[in-house]
């Protein structure tokens, strides 16, 4: 099976649904999403490590 970024970034954001307390991490993968069409890698990457950081803030499992 082969998942592409803007799959992955999908998933997660429906994984995160709309929570609240996930509110910064969405916004992150927002950005990084927008980052993947008009963007750089590194800002992809910067967002996807932020939204990455964020959820572990959350939720630490």
């Amino acid at each position: 099976m082969t998942t592409t970024l803007e799959g992955a970034i999908a998933v997660a954001m429906d994984a995160i649904g709309d929570d609240p307390d996930y509110a910064a991490a969405r916004d992150a993968l927002t950005e990084a999403s927008t980052a993947l069409v008009a963007g750089t890698t590194a800002e992809v990457q910067w967002y996807l490590e932020r939204a990455l950081r964020l959820i572990d803030d959350t939720c630490p499992i």
